[in-house]
């Protein structure tokens, strides 16, 4: 099984989807990802459906590791230094780190 372990998360890294719309009305907020263009965008780079769940980071970046096969990942939202096993990475784009460490932020 391949998974993405979180190494290193910032104070406001959480895992998000689009939220539930339409039931205020029975007292459940809206929630989800706050900037929900890069969440679909990022899904999208992968080859998600556009409601999986992705990690959102808002302040202090986040360090990830793939373990057990190869992963592919996707920095998108407002532009942030990426790193993938300690050299520059491209924002924006959709790129495999192998069982390297990914570092956006």
């Amino acid at each position: 099984m391949v998974t993405l372990e979180v190494l290193r998360a910032g104070p406001l890294t959480t895992v998000q989807d689009l939220g539930r719309h339409g039931v205020a009305h029975l007292g459940v907020p809206r929630a989800g990802a706050l900037d929900e263009p890069a969440h679909r965008a990022a899904n999208r780079l992968v080859g998600n459906p556009a409601g999986a769940a992705t990690l959102e980071t808002t302040l202090g970046g986040v360090t990830l590791r793939a373990v057990g096969g190869a992963v592919l990942v996707a920095v998108t939202g407002a532009p942030a230094a990426v790193r993938v096993n300690g050299r520059p990475a491209a924002w924006g784009g959709a790129r495999p780190p192998g069982a390297g460490r990914a570092r956006p932020g």
